[in-house]
Parts: C-alpha cells; sequence; structure tokens
C-alpha cells in the first residue's frame, strides 16, 4: 500500500513537471542556407532619411492629394518603411509618383526579379514597376492588412540599359504601406538583403496581421534576422506579456529564422517585445501590441448566446400569447439558433477567425433580438402582422405574383401579392426547407440534370425525381413553400457524346455540347418526356428554369456552327449578290463564307445576332416540350444581366428579348456587390443589375425572378454590411423583381471554393434578408404599385448598335440611365424589334435616344410614324444621331425630334443637373422631388413613384457612402409630410436617409 502509494506521488510529480515543462514559452534560433543574390537598389528598406524622405528615392504628389512619409512600423524590415495615402479619385493620367533617383543601371536582354513587401487594406491601389513605357507593373492590391511580398519577373530589351524604377499611386487609400524592394538579375526573388551592409541586424516579423487567432494552447511567432557580419555572444530575448525566453547565440553572417513558442496569452490584449543585444549593447529593439483571439474566448462567448436560447423561446411564447405576430424576432431567433450549432463546429475544427466573425455578427443580432422582444413585452411597440404564404396557386398579374396568404392572427386567407424570396440550390437547402418559413423564407431552387433520367443509351430512370424531387415537392406544399426546379442540360451523360460525336465541339459555359447540332434537342425531349409527367398537379412546383447562366461561344471551327451560320445567311439576304452588297465583300460561294472575326466589322454584327437567335430558338423547344406536359407552369432561364446589357458581352448571345417570346417568367441570374473602391460614387454595384431588370420588364410584362442573385463575391472574406443585402433585396423588388433564390445556402470549410464566404457564413446578412422578406410581404400592395407603374420615359435599346459602336453606345445610355434614376423618373426600354414590328407600348410618350447611330429602316420609319402620327417626342442625347442603317449606310434624313444635349459622352452628375427643367419641359409628372438646402435636386438618391389610392406612395434609398438629408417636396414645390411604412414613423417636409436603407412613403394628394 506504502510502496503504490509513494509510486502514484512520484508519477503525479513527473506528470507536473512535465507539464510546467510544456507551458515554459521557448525560443529557436535557425540559420537559414540561402544563397541571396545581391540587391541592386540603395537605400531599398529606406533606413537612411534626410529631413523628411528616403535617401535615393523622389516623391512627386503631381495632380493628386497623396502623401508619402517615411514612419517606424513594428513590421517594417528593420526599423522604417514607406506609409502612402491619397484621397484623389482614380482618373487617366492621375497618380502620386516615388521614383528611384537615377534609375537603375542593368543589361539588355537579362532576367531580372523585382519584389516588395507591402500592406494595405483597399483594393487596387497602384504598381511598382517601371522600365521603358512603365512595362513592368506590379500591382499594389489588398493584403487584409498583413505584410506580404510579392514579386514579378521580366526581361529587359536589346537596347534597355537603364532601368527607371517607380511607385505611383493612384488609387484612393488610407494607407499602403512599401518595404524591402529588392531589384536583381535572376528569374526568382531571393531574400532580402541591402545593397549597403548595415551597421546593425535587420529583424523582420512574420505577416501577424493585427489579430492572431490561437485554436491550440500554444502559439508560434516567427521572425527572420539578417546581419551583413558574424554576431559573437548575441542575446536574443522575446518578451510576450510576461512570457519571456532568451537565448545566447553566435550568428553566422547571412539570414536565420527564429520561432518563439508560448503559451495562451491570460488576457487578449498582450505586448509582443524583441530585443538583440550584444554585451550592454542594444542593436534592435521591436514593439508591438497584439490581441489574441482564442478558442476558450470564442466558446465562452457562444455559451452566453447558447444559453439564451431557452429565454428567448419563452419570450417568443409570451408574445404570441398577446396576440402578436412573432414574424421578425422568430426570424432573428431561428437564425441564432442554426449558427450557435455552425459556430460550434467551426471552433471544434479550429475554424476561429470565421467563429469569431460570426460570434460579431450573431451578437449584434442578439441585440436586435432582445430589444424587439422588450419593446413588444412592455408595450412599448406593437410588432407588425405580416400575411404569410401558403401552399396555393400563383397567378401572374403584371409584375406581381397573386397567392394565397393567411393573416397568422385571425386566420383570414387573402389572394394578394406574394414576395417569393429564398435560397439555391444544393444540399443544403433539402435538409433546412421547414425552418425557413420561420425565418420568413418561403422559395428555394434545386437541379436535376439529363444524366439523372438517362444514365445510359437505353434506360429512363426516375429514381432521383421519385427518390429527391417528389418527396421534395411534397414537403415544401406541406411548409408552404415554393420550388423552381432548374432542369441542367448540361449535366449530358458521356454516352451521348459517344452516339452522337459531332455534339463534341470546342464551347464556353455550361452547355458543353454543340447547340446547332439536332442530336441535342432529340436528347432533351427524351429526357423532358421521360420527368415532366411526374410534375404535373404539384401544388408546390413555382417554375421550371430551363438552364443555367446560358452562353453560345462555339468555336468558329465547328461544322455545324459554320453549317448553321450559312444557312442563317442564305435566308437573310436570299442571294449571294445582296450579301456582298451590303457586307461590300465578294463570296463567290456560300460555303466560302466563314464565321466571323470581331474586327470584320458588319459580318460580326450579323453574326452576334444569329448566334442569338440559335441560342434563344434552342430553347425555346425546351420550352415547348416543357409546355406540352406542364402547361400552366412558368418557366425562364438564368440570363446572366451583365451579358445582355454588356457590349463587351454581346459574344456570349444572349438576347433577353427573344426569350421573353416564350418565358412567362423575365428569368435572370444577378451581381451586386459592395463597392470597395473608395473613388466610387457609389456604396454597391447598382447600375447593371437594376438597368437589366428595368429593361426585361419592358420585354415582356412579367415579373423578374433572379434564380441566382449573387449580393457576395465568393471567397470574399471581408465583413459585408447587412444594409448592403437589405438594399439589394429591396431595390430589385421595386424595379420588378418577385422571385428570388440568393446564392448561396451553403457552408464550406475549403477556402477555394465558390461557397466560401457565402452568405450562410453571415448571421447579420440572413437576418437582414429575412426581415426585408418579411417586410416586403407586409408591404406588398404598395410594392406592386410601384413595380407596375408605367415608365414616364422609354430609351432605345439596340442589340446591334451596341455591336457597332461598342462603348459610344453603352456609355450614353448608362449614364442616362443613372441620371434620370436619381431624378426620380420611371426609366423603360423600346428595343429595335418593337419598332421594327411596330409593338410600341401605347402609353409611350416619349422616347429618348442616347447616342443610337445604327438602326434598321423599319425602325427608323416606325420612329418618323410615332413622332409624326402620335405626337410621340423623340428626344436625342448626341448630335447627330440615327445616322445609318444597319449595313453602316448613311441617311439622308433625319428622324427629327429634339435634341437635348449635344455632348453624348457628358457624365451621368452632369446630365443629373441639366436634365430637371427639360423634365418639365417633356410634361414628365414628378409628384415627388428630392432637394437639398439650397433647392438643387439631390444626387445619390434612387427614388420610385406611384399613384395610390387617393395620394401616393414612394420608395427611397441613398446609394453612395454618407446620410444624405433631404426635403420633400411636391410638384408646386410645397412641402410634404408623409408616413414611413416600414415603422410608422412621420416624415414632415425633412428626411435624413442613411447608406442602402430604403424608406418606403405614403402622404394624401394636396387638396
Amino acid at each position: 500500500m506504502r510502496r503504490a502509494a509513494m509510486r502514484r506521488i512520484a508519477l503525479a510529480l513527473t506528470a507536473s513537471l512535465l507539464l510546467s515543462a510544456v507551458a515554459q514559452p521557448k525560443l529557436t534560433l535557425t540559420p537559414i542556407d540561402a544563397t541571396p543574390n545581391p540587391n541592386l537598389l540603395r537605400n531599398a528598406s529606406f533606413e537612411q532619411v534626410e529631413g523628411e524622405r528616403p535617401v535615393d528615392w523622389l516623391w512627386d504628389k503631381r495632380n493628386t492629394d497623396s502623401t508619402m512619409a517615411v514612419v517606424v512600423e513594428p513590421g517594417a524590415t528593420g526599423q522604417r518603411c514607406l506609409k502612402f495615402t491619397n484621397a484623389t479619385p482614380f482618373g487617366a493620367d492621375v497618380y502620386g509618383l516615388l521614383r528611384y533617383e537615377g534609375g537603375v543601371p542593368v543589361q539588355p536582354e537579362t532576367v531580372y526579379t523585382l519584389s516588395v513587401r507591402y500592406k494595405t487594406r483597399e483594393g487596387y491601389v497602384g504598381f511598382i514597376g517601371g522600365g521603358e513605357g512603365w512595362r513592368v507593373r506590379l500591382p499594389l492590391e489588398d493584403t487584409g492588412g498583413v505584410w506580404k511580398r510579392a514579386s514579378i519577373t521580366f526581361a529587359t530589351k536589346p537596347n534597355e540599359n537603364n532601368f527607371e524604377l517607380v511607385v505611383v499611386i493612384e488609387a484612393p487609400t488610407d494607407g499602403v504601406w512599401i518595404d524591402a524592394v529588392k531589384l536583381e538579375q535572376g528569374s526568382r526573388a531571393t531574400p532580402f538583403t541591402p545593397a549597403e551592409t548595415p551597421d546593425r541586424p535587420l529583424l523582420t516579423l512574420d505577416d501577424l496581421g493585427e489579430q492572431i487567432y490561437l485554436s491550440d494552447q500554444r502559439g508560434r511567432i516567427g521572425f527572420e534576422l539578417y546581419t551583413a557580419q558574424p554576431l559573437r555572444n548575441l542575446e536574443v530575448e522575446v518578451q510576450l506579456g510576461t512570457q519571456r525566453a532568451r537565448q545566447r547565440v553566435n550568428l553566422r553572417a547571412g539570414h536565420s529564422r527564429g520561432e518563439f513558442e508560448f503559451d495562451t496569452p491570460p488576457a487578449p490584449e498582450q505586448t509582443l517585445r524583441i530585443q538583440l543585444r550584444q554585451g550592454r549593447q542594444t542593436l534592435v529593439e521591436v514593439e508591438r501590441p497584439l490581441r489574441f483571439f482564442t478558442r476558450a474566448l470564442a466558446e465562452q462567448r457562444l455559451g452566453m448566446l447558447r444559453a439564451q436560447l431557452p429565454a428567448w423561446e419563452a419570450q417568443l411564447n409570451q408574445v404570441r400569447e398577446r396576440g402578436q405576430d412573432i414574424a421578425y424576432p422568430q426570424a432573428s431567433f431561428v437564425i441564432l439558433r442554426e449558427f450557435v450549432r455552425y459556430v460550434d463546429e467551426d471552433l471544434r475544427k479550429g475554424l476561429l477567425p470565421r467563429a469569431y466573425q460570426q460570434l460579431d455578427e450573431m451578437e449584434r443580432v442578439a441585440a436586435r433580438l432582445n430589444q424587439m422582444l422588450a419593446d413588444a413585452l412592455s408595450g412599448t411597440k406593437t410588432l407588425p402582422t405580416v400575411p404569410r404564404y401558403v401552399t396555393s396557386p400563383v397567378e401572374i398579374r403584371g409584375a406581381s405574383l397573386i397567392a394565397d396568404t393567411i393573416d397568422p392572427l385571425t386566420g383570414e386567407r387573402e389572394r394578394r401579392p406574394v414576395f417569393f424570396v429564398g435560397f439555391g440550390h444544393f444540399g443544403q437547402v433539402r435538409a433546412d426547407l421547414e425552418k425557413l418559413p420561420q425565418m420568413g423564407f418561403n422559395l428555394i431552387q434545386i437541379e436535376r440534370g439529363v444524366w439523372d433520367v438517362l444514365p445510359e443509351p437505353d434506360t429512363v430512370s426516375l429514381r432521383a425525381f421519385e427518390e429527391d424531387v417528389l418527396p421534395l415537392l411534397q414537403r415544401a406544399a406541406d411548409a408552404n413553400v415554393k420550388v423552381d426546379l432548374l432542369i441542367s442540360p448540361h449535366y449530358m451523360p458521356q454516352w451521348v457524346f459517344e452516339r452522337y460525336p459531332e455534339l463534341k465541339q470546342p464551347r464556353e459555359g455550361f452547355i458543353q455540347y454543340s447547340i446547332f447540332a439536332p442530336e441535342s434537342l432529340t436528347v432533351l425531349r427524351r429526357y423532358i418526356d421521360a420527368f415532366a409527367p411526374l410534375l404535373k398537379d404539384q401544388p408546390a412546383l413555382m417554375s421550371i428554369c430551363l438552364s443555367n447562366e446560358p452562353v453560345n461561344v462555339e468555336s468558329p471551327e465547328s461544322p455545324p456552327h459554320q453549317r448553321a451560320w450559312r444557312a442563317w445567311l442564305q435566308k437573310r439576304h436570299r442571294n449571294l449578290i445582296t450579301l456582298n452588297t451590303r457586307w461590300k465583300t465578294n463570296y463567290q460561294s456560300w460555303d466560302e463564307i466563314p464565321v466571323p472575326n470581331p474586327e470584320s466589322g458588319i459580318p460580326y454584327a450579323e453574326w452576334q445576332q444569329f448566334n442569338a437567335e440559335a441560342l434563344a430558338e434552342w430553347h425555346r423547344e425546351l420550352a415547348r416540350a416543357v409546355e406540352s406536359h406542364l402547361p400552366h407552369v412558368p418557366k425562364h432561364a438564368k440570363l446572366m444581366s451583365w451579358s445582355f446589357t454588356s457590349d463587351r458581352e454581346l459574344h456570349l448571345g444572349v438576347d433577353a428579348e427573344r426569350f421573353a417570346e416564350f418565358c412567362e417568367l423575365n428569368g435572370c441570374d444577378a451581381a451586386t456587390y459592395p463597392n470597395w473602391d473608395k473613388d466610387s460614387p457609389w456604396a454597391f454595384g447598382w447600375v447593371t443589375t437594376m438597368l437589366a431588370h428595368d429593361l426585361q420588364r419592358s420585354l415582356r410584362d412579367a415579373p423578374i425572378f433572379n434564380s441566382e442573385n449573387h449580393i457576395i463575391r465568393d471567397r470574399e472574406t471581408r465583413y459585408v454590411p447587412p444594409q448592403h443585402a437589405r438594399a439589394v433585396l429591396w431595390e430589385e423588388a421595386i424595379r420588378g423583381m418577385s422571385a428570388t433564390t440568393f446564392w448561396v445556402w451553403e457552408r464550406t470549410d475549403d477556402p477555394n471554393s465558390d461557397f466560401a464566404g457565402s452568405l450562410l457564413h453571415r448571421p447579420e446578412i440572413v437576418e437582414a434578408l429575412a426581415h426585408t422578406a418579411l417586410d416586403l410581404n407586409r408591404l406588398a400592395p404598395y410594392i406592386a404599385a410601384l413595380q407596375n407603374q408605367p415608365p414616364d420615359v422609354y430609351i432605345l435599346y439596340s442589340q446591334y448598335d451596341m455591336a457597332r459602336q461598342g462603348v459610344d453606345a453603352v456609355v450614353p445610355r448608362d449614364s442616362l440611365y443613372i441620371a434620370l434614376t436619381m431624378l426620380g423618373v420611371r426609366v423603360g426600354f423600346i428595343t429595335e424589334r418593337q419598332l421594327a414590328e411596330r409593338r410600341v407600348p401605347r402609353n409611350a410618350s416619349r422616347i429618348l435616344i442616347a447616342n443610337t447611330q445604327y438602326l434598321s429602316d423599319e425602325a427608323f420609319a416606325e420612329l418618323d410614324y410615332l413622332r409624326q402620327q402620335r405626337g410621340v417626342q423623340i428626344l436625342s442625347l448626341g448630335e447627330p444621331t440615327l445616322q445609318y442603317d444597319r449595313y453602316g449606310r448613311g441617311r439622308i434624313s433625319r428622324a427629327g425630334g429634339l435634341t437635348f444635349e449635344r455632348n453624348p459622352l457628358l457624365d451621368a452628375q452632369r446630365l443629373f443637373l441639366r436634365l430637371p427643367p427639360l423634365l418639365g419641359n417633356w410634361r414628365v409628372e414628378r409628384p415627388l422631388r428630392l432637394l437639398k438646402e439650397n433647392d438643387q435636386p439631390v444626387w445619390g438618391v434612387s427614388y420610385r413613384v406611384a399613384p395610390y389610392e387617393n395620394g401616393y406612395v414612394a420608395s427611397l434609398c441613398n446609394y453612395t457612402r454618407e446620410p444624405l438629408t433631404v426635403r420633400l417636396v411636391d410638384s408646386q414645390n410645397q412641402p410634404i409630410t408623409a408616413t414611413n411604412l416600414i415603422d410608422g414613423t412621420v416624415v414632415e417636409g425633412t428626411l435624413t436617409l442613411p447608406p442602402l436603407t430604403p424608406v418606403l412613403l405614403q402622404w394624401p394628394t394636396a387638396r
């Protein structure tokens, strides 16, 4: 007994000593076996300073307000580095310039490598480089605020004996730090060494960043030392808070690596000190404050949130029992409940940065939830009631989707406009289907493809539909959720290519087979005929999505492509004489005519029309096949918004007008991201998305369905404020979007995945979308009035003119659209085809020509008819306009009408100032105007107005980065008193609009 007890005591003491040893800080120094190339630059780490400038370098701020300063920075190589700032917007030939004095002598036709350490939190700031014409450019881009080493390798030209080295700062930045510049001969960057012999060692800390995450009990901090001379009896000491380690070493000349291993600090705020001493002399001393984020602290914060879940649930029940609708607090509660689980998983996996970001957001969500519940329980505020969609048929009425709703308090049912908001597109929406309505969402998109149904040449398998799609549709019907099914024709089984080898042609995009070969439709009709009958009478099925991000970019050498192109030409031109006359060519045979290149002018513009027709007709056949089985199920396709609004993307072959002929919904795939560039006037990139929505609404009087709504870039790691998500959803809805599924309801641990950084890693984004979806459905009749208000003006849209003119067609159109949007003018579009086919809307009374030059004779004649016979105002931006027919032949006659601005390149803000008096001349009714204190119009607020009952309703949203105070006046310049329908507050003539925070106002007509 006694011997056993002694053994236990001895073992315990041994274990205690071992644990104590492990917990001690540890410092190791290891020589680096490297032979660095000589640095051709003097004072490359900016240690030598004369006055306020680094020796051997010349600074010129030129035409900017940029600054350059030598600063002491703990992360620098040595003691000092350079810091640049700039507030001047990006512009042509606008930059600050740091030049290496005298240039660098180099050898002709020799390979060199330029490298630099730098850090910044901006997007693109400028570049370091130089040479003849500054052809060598190493961009300075966002490093997340941590030091990064970057390099570029280049060869000098035959007569190049001197390399002009420059640092160019050409975009706004709060700070970009530059250090340890090296130009060396060779094809790779070797460790930094100064050209001079430094009188003391150079110490470089690893890229620690401002926040250090410790998922384990122990942490490491690394650094590098460079000494030009051997150092004997060197004492290296590293201290972190109360933890200290020192080592006495003999360092050889060159580079060494240091590693300091430490225990988790007891407090987040710590100071790191590194000293190099030789005897009584301190050679180097670095001090840097650090902030640590540990797993233990994260678990503590998560535990506090988890502990509140039962109390929140009890409070929700109390609010419900008091007769209030809990839609808004319930959404926040469910989001918190789900993210408690997600963060717990992240902590177990050691994903601390993501866990902390989510915890920060969750705590803000929790604060809002606590406030909502406290107000409801105290009687300070009554929670608003939101009608909920219940499973029922959906009717298309203009931009609106009409369906059954239920009042959660009274149980009364009503058919009214419904906004269908949810997510795609893979497994997680299936798993979370029943949870989504608890958060205010009511729509998902899923997909199945050809290979699911036709896995083998003579085999039809309905297993994927019977075991996945049909049960999911039943669950959705029970949960009051609609489902959009993407039928994914790009998922083509391999046997199809073996049976029909001509289908396999080089292509871009998802569809990796020739759409010009008829066999593709043979297979797809068989696929649709197999699964579509199963979907009849499925109450949860809202719509069919025909394809994902369709484009038509097929090799010009593809035989099916060439045959289809020549057949189209024969049908269009009838004979070669006509074609040669129009094209100014001399073809002797149709078979001579190639698929044209972009430089060919008229032939390429015609090919673009052919290409777009081919893609649309191929989809029309898919639509017919679906309609033969599901005649009452709406169809759409995910048309990428930029593909039909940008002149640079016309080669993709997307013509939304042709899709509108056979799709009951205006389908799209739009991306609206935050603007990180400081010189951007807007807080988010809204123009392409909103313009495309207004364009599609003009092509078919039907709702927009953005079934892949991108609001955050894939792999984005920066914090995105919830106001961004709210503004995107709200502003799209105002423009006619009544259904959307956001990308993407998935999580991933792979930083390179398309899912990385998505909204399911961001609780505040999910909450913002949830509350906005609830707002839209609560206020649906008002939003529907704004959606369905006819345009005040129409802008002429011609893809053919875009193809011929390029940017000269697009920039005036976009500038005019932006200016009118900021003036509260509802913009629609009229297409060249609508004119040629005499399908102009009856309410069109003003058509704006934004520098359009190429127009068909039929469309030109209709414009003249509309002006003379219907009194339509034809108003031109740019003079002259409409000069040519489609084949570039000049017109003798002009279209008539009025040129309101001769310069087609006048920017949007100057157009905005030019237009207000013109709108009065054009008799555009403006029942609401937004003015500054000086009675000038307010730039930066997008707003729309529509009649509603005995007054008006208006949506306002500030698109800039700063709050804007506006005066609300009517057409008689009288102040307007209105009610903000979102929160019930009264606005008396003046309103301050925070960035990206929509307001919905209602006011009666003045008597």
